[in-house]
């Protein structure tokens, strides 16, 4: 049987699933696990139950990200768009912009996310907030 996962917000978890991730993060670094136990204040117990089955995501999942945009067709919409992301430590890889029609502009961005440091749900809301820029959505995560 294969193994499932899901993504869950870790507000709604136990917060022994976060000490297990502190534990960990601690062990990686020298700590033994009783004396990390004690520090975070979590048995021995519960950490060996739940340590093979709470991890942080790997920095190498959500690498890329597509996301659609709608734009009024005014020019610097897209140049802020994208000098936005810039400043965000993303990398656009590629660019598709259809041909405006009425006044409105439909853009396919693809980014390189790997350095971003907020959520990709937050680097939606900015973008929502420039001038000109219609609607933003997530198509794919990669």
């Amino acid at each position: 049987m294969d193994d499932e996962y899901y993504v869950i917000n870790k507000k709604v978890l136990p917060d022994y699933f976060e000490k297990v991730i502190q534990i960990k993060d601690k062990v990686s670094k020298g700590v033994n696990i009783s004396d990390a136990c004690k520090e975070i204040g979590l048995s021995r117990s519960t950490f060996y139950k739940y340590k093979d089955y709470v991890n942080k995501p790997s920095k190498d999942l959500g690498r890329r990200v597509i996301l659609s945009l709608k734009l009024n067709d005014e020019p610097g919409t897209l140049s802020n768009v994208l000098n936005e992301i810039n400043e965000r430590h993303c990398n656009i890889l590629t660019i598709t912009q259809e041909m405006p029609v009425h006044n409105i502009a439909y853009v396919t961005l693809a980014i390189a996310v790997l350095e971003l440091e907020m959520s990709v749900q937050a680097l939606n809301l900015e973008l929502k907030k420039l001038p000109n820029v219609i609607d933003v959505t997530l198509l794919a995560v990669e």
